[in-house]
C-alpha cells in the first residue's frame, strides 16, 4: 500500500503499511499513516508534513540557519509548527523566547499522541498561541522580534495568507531593525516560478534575500527550499557558531553548502 503526492510534475508515492489516524478539523483534513521505514507520517490535506524518519532535517535547517545567522537574537516568533519540531530547535539555544502561533490546534493534539518526540511542549520558553497567523502578525508590536520563522503548508486554503505580500511587509513592521524572516520557499526544481515569486515577494521589504535547500526524502523531489531576508546581517558573512548538543544534520559546513546555487538556477534568479 502507498501514499501518493504530486507536486508540479512530480508524483512520488511512500510505502506505508496502514492507515493510523484520520480527522477533519475545523481548518483541514489531518492523517497519520505508518510506514515501516519512515515511521509515522503526518498528511494534511493529502500532503506529506513530516515523518519520523527525517523531520529533523527540516526543523534543523528552518531554525538554526538563521538563528545562526543572527549575531544576538532574544525573541523569535513561530508561524505555523503545530507538530512542534521548529519549537524543539529553536529552544535548543538557552537564551531564547518563543512565541509560537498555530492556528489548528488539532494539529497540535495529534502530533502530541502519533509524535511524541518532536515537540518540546512544556518547556517554559515557549509560549504557545492557538490562533491565526495573519491577524496576530498584524496586530503585534512593531520591532518586536529579533528572528520570525513562518512553518507553513503550501500556498492554498488556510495558509495563502502566508504567503502574500501584505504578509511579508507586516513582518518586516513586526522584526527589529535587524531582524530576519526564513519561510517556505517550495523547490526550486520542482517548482522554479512558485519559487522565484517568493523570493520576489520578499525582495521588495528585505535587503538580503537568499534561496538554501535542505534534502527531504518524504517530500516529492527530495530537493527543497527555504528562503532567509534579512534586513541586515547576510547568512555568509555574518554567521556565528555555538556548541548546540544533540543535532543530526545541521552544521557550519551544511550552512555554507545550502546556499550553493547550480550555475543554471544562479542564472534563473
Amino acid at each position: 500500500m502507498y501514499f501518493t503526492e504530486e507536486h508540479g510534475f512530480i508524483k512520488q508515492s511512500l510505502k506505508i503499511e496502514k492507515k493510523l489516524y484520520e480527522i477533519k478539523s475545523r481548518y483541514q483534513h489531518i492523517e497519520v499513516y505508518k510506514s515501516k521505514e519512515l515511521g509515522n507520517i503526518l498528511v494534511i490535506d493529502k500532503n506529506a508534513m513530516l515523518s519520523q524518519y527525517d523531520e529533523f532535517i527540516y526543523h534543523e535547517m528552518l531554525s538554526h540557519v538563521p538563528i545562526c545567522t543572527h549575531p544576538n537574537p532574544k525573541k523569535v516568533l513561530i508561524i505555523g509548527g503545530g507538530d512542534g519540531g521548529t519549537a524543539r530547535e529553536v529552544l535548543r539555544h538557552p537564551t531564547l523566547e518563543v512565541d509560537m502561533v498555530e492556528i489548528d490546534e488539532e494539529v497540535i493534539e495529534v502530533c502530541k499522541n502519533y509524535f511524541p518526540d518532536i515537540g518540546d511542549w512544556d518547556n517554559p520558553r515557549l509560549n504557545l498561541i492557538v490562533g491565526n497567523g495573519v491577524e496576530f502578525i498584524k496586530n503585534a508590536k512593531e520591532k518586536s522580534y529579533d528572528i520570525i520563522l513562518v512553518d507553513s503548508t503550501d500556498d492554498k486554503d488556510q495558509a495563502s495568507g502566508l504567503f502574500k505580500p501584505e504578509f511579508y511587509t507586516a513582518c518586516s513592521n513586526v522584526l527589529k531593525d535587524d531582524g530576519m524572516i526564513a519561510v517556505q520557499g517550495s523547490s526550486y526544481f520542482v517548482a522554479l516560478d512558485e519559487h522565484k515569486e517568493i523570493l520576489k515577494k520578499l525582495g521588495k521589504e528585505f535587503d538580503i534575500v537568499m534561496p538554501y535547500r535542505y534534502e527531504m526524502l518524504t517530500y516529492p523531489g527530495v530537493i527543497w527550499n527555504f528562503i532567509l531576508a534579512s534586513k541586515k546581517y547576510h547568512p555568509l558573512r555574518d554567521t556565528r557558531h555555538n556548541d548546540i548538543k544533540n543535532l543530526k544534520y545541521y552544521n557550519e559546513d551544511i550552512h555554507k553548502a545550502s546556499f550553493a546555487l547550480p550555475e543554471y538556477i544562479k542564472n534563473v534568479l
